[in-house]
């Protein structure tokens, strides 16, 4: 004798929320369609179906608690009508729909993963295609921001239809083939499937006239002049987002976007890191030792001045504050970098070389401290060895 409260694995004190819970736990598991082919699944399946349609009435779970299995027999309707059970899958199916809320001709697969009725709207409304482009800016341009123009061919409603795709509204006619669903339906056996209507692919409609603009498309391609607003700050392989710039919808559907792809050419001057902006400043090494005042170029075209210390030394960096880029996010700004290159003379004259000579011999080793400390180092490495 079966058990139905067994067969669901709940007790007898069961709330009829636990009894649904259950059964629908128990039913995805069993469902044929998760388990094809599989004859021992298909039986478990109409087990936990018979068991949900007796203990979900109220008045069939009494008799079935006082009498037993026995007691429905004579049940109107009871567990399949007498004798019990289910005398097919598809009343097994029927009791499976009806507790998930499914009904009609509705696929089964909607029922089982949250479908819904077929594409009963007809008509869909399909979101057009984005758009990616590149653009090259300049260095300054990338410090500065600034306003570009593009010139771009998109997929634009056609104006002589309204997007209809139609001569006049009396040439769109619903689909004979699906009714204006847009999908079909074939059964087999005890499951429903759907698949896209091939008459009207989907639409629900067909055209009987086109319109002569469009040819039925309810798009054209057109160019169009695009301004793009560059913010400060941007920099290589950033992209900006420009909505409802792409293609425009299907039958109505939102525009897609434009993404613009931002290159910054190199400058011959500046290097960029981050937001900080570096400078290589060649200075002569008597700028260098006695030190010096320069005027300087930013990414800003502006220029300002420096002071170069006394005794600056190859590779030093003076910071100019806020003189770099701003962050293209706002709130900040990066700093101007100066590294100083100190330039050995070349190309002497006589005099250069006998004031040199002479300087040298002047020199003392409060004048080289780090050359000072690196014998110094030599040394010690060679006593130690």
């Amino acid at each position: 004798m079966t058990d139905y409260y067994s067969t669901l694995g709940i007790s007898r004190t069961a709330s009829a929320e636990e009894i649904k819970k259950a059964y629908r736990k128990k039913a995805l598991k069993h469902h044929p369609d998760k388990n094809p082919g599989n004859p021992n699944a298909e039986q478990a399946f109409k087990e936990v179906s018979e068991a949900y349609e007796v203990l979900s009435d109220e008045n069939k779970r009494k008799v079935y608690d006082q009498y037993g299995e026995e007691g429905l027999k004579g049940f109107a309707g009871g567990a399949g009508g007498p004798g019990g059970g289910f005398s097919s899958m598809e009343e097994a199916l029927k009791t499976f729909m009806g507790a998930f809320g499914a009904g009609g001709n509705d696929s089964i697969f909607d029922s089982l993963f949250g479908g819904g009725s077929a594409q009963s709207q007809g008509e869909e409304l399909r979101r057009g295609a984005s758009k990616k482009v590149s653009i090259t800016i300049t260095f300054e341009e990338a410090a500065l921001g600034c306003t570009k123009e593009l010139v771009i061919t998109n997929f634009v409603t056609c104006e002589a239809c309204q997007g209809k795709g139609a001569k006049s509204p009396k040439d769109i006619q619903v689909c004979p083939t699906c009714q204006g669903k847009g999908q079909v339906f074939q059964s087999r056996g005890f499951f429903s499937m759907s698949s896209t209507c091939p008459q009207c692919h989907g639409e629900g409609r067909i055209i009987t006239n086109p319109c002569p603009v469009c040819y039925g498309q309810g798009r054209v391609k057109k160019k169009e002049k695009v301004k793009i607003g560059i913010p400060a700050g941007v920099d290589s392989g950033m992209r900006l987002k420009m909505s409802g710039y792409g293609d425009a919808g299907i039958n109505g559907g939102p525009s897609g976007d434009l993404y613009v792809v931002i290159q910054v050419k190199p400058h011959e001057a500046f290097e960029r890191e981050g937001d900080d902006v570096y400078l290589h400043l060649p200075v002569t090494f008597a700028e260098a030792a006695l030190g010096t005042k320069k005027e300087i170029p930013t990414p800003y075209k502006e220029t300002c001045r420096i002071v170069v210390p006394k005794g600056a030394q190859n590779g030093t960096v003076l910071r100019v504050k806020g003189k770099g880029f701003p962050s293209v996010h706002g709130g900040s700004t990066g700093d101007l970098l100066v590294k100083l290159f100190v330039e050995t003379p070349v190309s002497l004259s006589k005099r250069q070389q006998e004031l040199l000579q002479e300087f040298a011999e002047l020199e003392t080793a409060e004048n080289h401290p780090r050359k000072k400390g690196f014998f110094e180092r030599i040394r010690v490495f060679f006593s130690a060895s």
